[in-house]
């Protein structure tokens, strides 16, 4: 008989009555409804500002997974091996929640509890991202984690094909133009995620599983596929992540798929992975001639010649002060800014620029940070109004160094213990016949390795977070 309560039926007393299994499949469930209203939802912002739309995906997910988390616990499904993982989330969670009450502006403190208009990445998202982590890690069987991520690959393919539409000069797409280099018709594609160094982070992290798929996955032509069409448009971004990221991820599952004997079939899916980085690269060139890239000089329009470069500096101003508003513009000289002035053509002095300042607030709030999506705000010299302090940035563009300047150096040593975990327990899973879990473990590494040059991005993040969950929710495979 049925478990009941209160004499109710069986169908309202469904989390008594759930079996192990059927919660792995709400959990999957769960997290490819993420992966479907995410892109929906973002195309309300290639169209309109409505900045708070796909951060309602997050959170209507969010509070699924969370409730589906205590389920796991009160159910007693979740096993032993993740009771270290959830206690250092609970700890994250606590953490950032002190951050929040703490924060630099906390005469606003809607900004550290949902994160900045366009951004979404406050205290609530901690608690998110953490839960997408749990359920990852309890999905059960193999054949569930490659469902996930299919789900993963098809949102990929989905973000290319809008990404393709934004090369040309369409309308679509917030990097038609790259204002602070007064460059037009540039075309960048960024996809659904809010920025061509955000699509090329996803396009990265998929890379390495979609070539491992492509030689022993069943849908082999689709994982094939998939390689070829990432490869071709994170080239096609013109970021630093979007192309060196790009071949270090074709490399690393070459090495893997030796490793693993593959043979004939790892050099030529991978072949023609590099084929794709060729034709981006190509692409990427002629770009400017297809387009009519012009620039403006002294008053005048200046046609651009075929050439290729890379544009972050520019990427990362248009991104928050241009899109969102939520970092001061760009200015080359002539600021009050006290962090100085920098070239935004010069990676080095981009990025430099960003680390230092980031460096500084660290050493200013070294324990609870400036709060949660707050890293702008103590860099307002003028007055209050974000775009009135040219040069305040919000993002570091170094995850590491994000994570502390907002949240505290706590909160780092906290994400560093918890990813030691996910690496230790995925390495182990990786080493098994399974190719799912060494591609899930291989995008992780991936991600880590990338964000010493990326940042942390709602369209992108969670999709992290679940993949690591599977990684920390691996047992050793058996010995034969």
């Amino acid at each position: 008989m049925p478990k009941t309560i209160f004499g109710t039926t069986e169908r309202s007393n469904f989390i008594l009555n759930l079996k192990t299994e059927d919660y792995h499949k709400y959990n999957l469930r769960i997290l490819l409804l993420f992966l479907v209203l995410m892109p929906l939802f973002s195309i309300a912002l290639e169209f309109a500002k409505v900045y708070s739309v796909p951060g309602m995906a997050l959170s209507i997910t969010g509070v699924f997974a969370i409730v589906f988390m205590f389920i796991g616990f009160m159910k007693n499904v979740t096993p032993k091996r993740l009771f270290v993982p959830a206690g250092i989330l609970a700890a994250m969670v606590i953490w950032a929640t002190v951050s929040t009450v703490n924060s630099y502006y906390y005469t606003f403190p809607t900004v550290a509890i949902f994160g900045s208009d366009g951004r979404s990445e406050g205290l609530l998202s901690v608690l998110f991202y953490g839960c997408f982590f749990l359920l990852g890690a309890q999905l059960g069987k193999e054949k569930n984690r490659i469902m996930l991520l299919d789900g993963m690959l098809w949102m990929g393919l989905a973000e290319c094909v809008w990404g393709f539409l934004q090369s040309f000069p369409t309308g679509l797409g917030y990097y038609q133009n790259l204002e602070p280099l007064l460059l037009f018709r540039v075309c960048l594609p960024s996809g659904l995620t809010g920025s061509p160094i955000f699509l090329g982070t996803l396009l990265v992290m998929l890379e390495f599983p979609a070539l491992l798929g492509a030689v022993f996955g069943e849908k082999k032509k689709f994982y094939t596929v998939c390689a070829v069409v990432f490869a071709v448009m994170s080239i096609r971004t013109q970021c630093l992540i979007g192309v060196c990221g790009m071949v270090l991820a074709v490399l690393a599952a070459l090495v893997c798929l030796l490793v693993k004997k593959a043979g004939k079939a790892a050099l030529l899916k991978c072949g023609a992975a590099l084929l794709g980085c060729v034709i981006g690269a190509g692409w990427a060139f002629a770009a400017p001639v297809i387009n009519g890239t012009y620039g403006r000089e002294n008053g005048e329009d200046v046609k651009v010649s075929a050439h290729f470069a890379l544009y972050d500096g520019a990427i990362q101003w248009e991104d928050s002060a241009y899109r969102l508003g939520t970092s001061g513009y760009y200015i080359k000289s002539g600021t009050r800014n006290p962090n100085g002035h920098f070239d935004n053509t010069d990676l080095v002095a981009s990025y430099g620029y960003l680390w230092k300042g980031t460096a500084k607030i660290i050493g200013r709030f070294p324990l609870t940070g400036t709060g949660p999506d707050c890293l702008v705000y103590p860099q307002l010299y003028q007055n209050m109004q974000i775009g009135s302090n040219p040069n305040a940035f919000d993002r570091a563009y170094n995850f590491y160094l994000h994570t502390a300047a907002t949240m505290g150096i706590p909160m780092l040593v906290l994400v560093l213990a918890l990813l030691g975990i996910v690496l230790v327990r995925g390495g182990k899973g990786a080493k098994g016949s399974s190719w799912v879990d060494t591609g899930m473990f291989g995008a992780v590494v991936l991600y880590l390795l990338v964000m010493v040059i990326g940042a942390s991005a709602l369209t992108v993040a969670p999709l992290f977070w679940m993949l690591a969950g599977c990684c920390a929710g691996r047992e050793r495979p058996a010995k034969n």
